[in-house]
Order: structure tokens, then C-alpha cells, then sequence
């Protein structure tokens, strides 16, 4: 996420703006603006989809009519594979200085785990490359061996069973057992990580003079099925009570969507929510923040 950057998220192209986030330029703000900043992972970001298919996208052209007394604006500070304390530090060097009425913190289950910034600026940070499928720079070979990968992704069995087996192996990881409501040291300490970092964006809100919501996303088999013992939502809605911190569970807007289509608004194979799935969150946050009646005079 370079400024100015041109990439792609699969077919996609994505042009980054001066700050290196997508969407447009960030002017110098306005006396009737709100400003929001989304932060996120790459449900944020967008992977997969053009810029005009964007939760923040949508977002911003609902909150926006002729008849509003300010002009809302949206900004998406969304980056892929972010965790909270990587959120955090996008909103002290980037968003404070933006002067951010509102920031929406979208949360997704595996912000549960901390990144080691360090450890991932020394892995990249000599690069003059990054791609997120490659595990070497882009050469001939290198693309060769890529383009014989995704030969067999075009095989629906081959990636059903890739999927199968990726389940089994993965059945003990730390977002399975938030989402089967297991307590051990590993989900407490998870838990512990995640209330300090929602007690220091509360210190920024409170400094900085912003309003917070915190909007969980949900993964996405939680749309297809119930999960009754989850620590997923049900942790982050008490620590959003016990900050005092709007929060939002996203779940539903997605499960109407589910019910009323019949088919799961996620990318195949992928995980990340489609054009649908955005514009579903897109509306769903939309009818919350009306709810709240943020805006200029508030």
C-alpha cells in the first residue's frame, strides 16, 4: 500500500490515492464536513472488488443527499492482513491529522491476533516488490509455477478438497475456538490484547475529540449457521459496553441478505464478502449511523 500506488486485487485494479488507501484524494477539510474513517482488514479494503463495489463506497454516497446540512465523507483506511494494533497505528500517523469526527472500527475475528509490526517491516521492508500470492520476486519461473496453481483452482473439486482438508488442520486454531466458545490461555491472553487495544483507541477518541463505533464483521460461516457458545461478538459487545463505545454487530444485515437470496454473498473459495455482501454491510451501516443522527450538528 504505497501512495500512488496501481495494483491488483485478483482482476481488479486498484490506484491508490497520496496516502496510500484506496479512493479518492483527501482534501484539506471543509467547515461543513464530517469526516469518517473505516479502518479494517481486507473486508475493508476490498479484495476482489473495484472501488465503486467498496462498504465505504456505498456508505458515503447513502449518507450524502441535497438536503443534508454538512457533507459527509468517507475514508477508506482499510489495508489487507491488518490487525488492530496495526489499525491503531494507520489512525495515529495517518487518521488523527485528518481530523476524524467519527472512526468506525471494523473488526474481524482474526484481529484477535496481534501482528509483530517489527518482525514484518524487517521482512518486507527491503523489498522492492510485495505480491501477495508470490513468495519470490516476479520473474519467468516464478510466474510460471504461478500460473500452473491456478490451473488447478479452476478444478471446483480440487478446491472443495483443498477447503475439506484446510478445515481439519485449521480446526484448532484461535478463531475456531473463539467461535466454539472455548476458554483456555490462548483466547484469554487474544481477549486481554484486544480490551487494552480498544482502551487506547477510547484515550484517542477522548484526546482527539471523535465519536467511535466499533462494527464487527462476521466470518462467513457464521451467515450459513448458528455458533450459540461464541466468544466472537458476545466479547467484543461487552467491552464495547464496558468503554461505553457504539457497537454494531454486522451479522444480521448479512443473514437477511443470505435469506432473501439464497445464495452466500462471499467470493468463492475465498472468504471475503462479494459485491453483494458489501452492499448489504454498506446499507446496514448506513441505517445505523442515520439511527445515531450523526452529522454537523451533532
Amino acid at each position: 500500500m504505497l501512495p500512488k500506488d496501481v495494483h491488483y486485487t485478483y482482476d481488479k485494479q486498484v490506484r491508490l490515492n497520496s496516502l496510500g488507501f484506496r479512493g479518492p484524494e483527501i482534501r484539506e477539510k471543509q467547515v461543513k464536513e464530517y469526516r469518517i474513517i473505516a479502518l479494517g482488514d481486507s473486508h475493508i479494503y476490498g479484495q476482489g472488488l473495484q472501488n465503486d463495489s467498496l462498504l465505504t463506497t456505498i456508505l458515503h454516497a447513502g449518507l450524502n443527499s441535497p438536503d443534508q446540512a454538512c457533507f459527509f465523507n468517507v475514508i477508506n483506511m482499510g489495508v489487507r492482513a491488518y490487525s488492530i494494533n496495526n489499525e491503531l497505528a494507520v489512525l495515529k500517523k495517518f487518521g488523527i491529522s485528518l481530523e476524524p469526527d467519527h472512526v468506525i472500527l471494523f473488526f474481524y475475528i482474526n484481529d484477535f491476533q496481534k501482528t509483530n509490526i517489527e518482525q514484518r517491516y524487517q521482512q518486507h521492508s527491503n523489498k522492492d516488490w510485495y505480491t501477495f500470492d508470490l513468495s519470490d520476486k516476479p520473474g519467468p519461473e516464478v510466474v510460471r509455477k504461478w500460473n500452473h496453481r491456478q490451473l488447478l483452482r479452476k478444478s471446483a473439486f480440487i478446491m472443495w478438497a483443498h477447503d475439506i482438508y484446510t478445515g481439519i488442520v485449521s480446526s484448532d486454531n484461535l478463531e475456531n475456538r473463539l467461535l466454539a466458545g472455548i476458554v483456555d490461555d490462548g483466547t484469554r491472553n487474544a481477549k486481554r490484547f484486544v480490551y487494552e487495544s480498544l482502551g487506547e483507541l477510547v484515550r484517542l477518541s477522548r484526546e482527539y475529540e471523535f465519536s467511535v463505533t466499533l462494527a464487527v464483521v462476521p466470518v462467513a460461516a457464521q451467515v450459513e449457521r448458528d455458533f450459540p457458545d461464541e466468544n466472537y461478538q458476545s466479547t467484543l459487545k461487552q467491552f464495547a459496553s464496558q468503554y461505553s463505545i457504539d457497537f454494531v454487530d454486522m451479522l444480521p444485515m448479512l443473514r437477511n441478505d443470505y435469506e432473501r437470496s439464497g445464495t452466500l454473498p462471499v467470493i468463492p473459495f475465498d472468504g471475503h464478502y462479494n459485491r453483494e455482501g458489501q452492499k448489504a454491510l454498506g446499507i446496514g451501516m448506513l441505517e445505523h449511523l442515520h439511527s445515531l443522527a450523526v452529522g454537523c450538528e451533532h
